[in-house]
């Protein structure tokens, strides 16, 4: 198998089908779907069933989270699951254009890459659009200059990558076990361990932007959550012998990915 997409299902019942419909749309040979059911209180994971019965051309394996552990639990137990050369994340909200597995897979492979990734578009209740772009990087070697070009200017669009899965496995990179920021600990661990990058200067993702609900504004772990994410990634640097190379940017992330997001959520409790 050449890619593996994860999906985490979680209350998105009116996404699923198109997010799933652009799954099926891939242009990409050898593909296999992951869908975790992360059991929300709604019909997504129903509605998955049923798209799968109807699409059995598919190649779609899944799997069972047990209870509520969130989307990087989810994600840990679809890594566990896969089968694919190549991993890619794909919330159940969102969807993918029916390039995106193949030209990542394709640029990761030209490369011998560990990551590869492309642009992302926020897409609004609206219909209207605006595209957000990772930091620019050379695709081949990836040093310690460019990581850190990467890291001062990095943005949280862990879903624009390509993962090769055995990268992963060899250096233990896993979503820690919170409800916030997990995104973020995963894709800096991945950074600043892959020695080879690739991109592709297309925008394949869509996130779909949806009101702040009241009980998210509310949220009275989401600062905690937030920091332990946050701490995980330095432990996780220190561990690897690489804390001593990106300190500074490891503390930059620490305070404006980790204490000011904090303090902006503790403010809106």
């Amino acid at each position: 198998m050449k890619v593996s997409v994860i999906v985490p299902v979680y209350n998105a019942e009116d996404f699923i089908i198109p997010c799933l419909e652009s799954l099926y749309r891939q242009t990409i040979d050898q593909l296999e779907i992951v869908l975790v059911d992360d059991h929300g209180n709604d019909d997504s994971i129903s509605k998955a069933h049923d798209f799968a019965r109807n699409h059995q051309q598919m190649n779609i394996v899944f799997a069972d989270n047990g209870c509520n552990k969130g989307p990087g639990e989810a994600r840990n137990l679809g890594i566990h699951k896969s089968s694919g050369e190549y991993i890619v994340f794909v919330d159940s909200d969102d969807h993918i254009d029916p390039d995106f597995c193949k030209k990542l897979y394709d640029a990761a492979k030209q490369n011998d890459a560990d990551l590869a990734y492309c642009n992302i578009s926020f897409d609004y209740p609206d219909n209207s659009s605006v595209i957000r772009y990772n930091p620019p990087t050379l695709s081949g070697e990836f040093d310690s200059r460019q990581k850190k070009r990467f890291l001062r200017h990095y943005k949280s669009y862990f879903t624009t990558f390509i993962y090769k899965k055995d990268f992963l496995v060899r250096n233990g990179i896993r979503f820690p076990d919170t409800h916030s920021a997990e995104d973020t600990c995963f894709l800096a661990c991945s950074l600043i361990s892959a020695l080879r990058i690739a991109s592709e200067d297309s925008t394949l993702y869509h996130y779909n932007i949806m009101p702040v609900t009241i009980s998210r504004k509310k949220d009275r772990s989401r600062y905690k959550n937030r920091i332990q994410s946050l701490r995980t990634f330095k432990k996780y640097s220190k561990e690897k012998g690489l804390y001593r190379y990106f300190w500074l940017e490891i503390n930059l992330m620490m305070l404006k990915k980790g204490w000011i997001m904090a303090l902006k959520d503790i403010l809106s409790i």
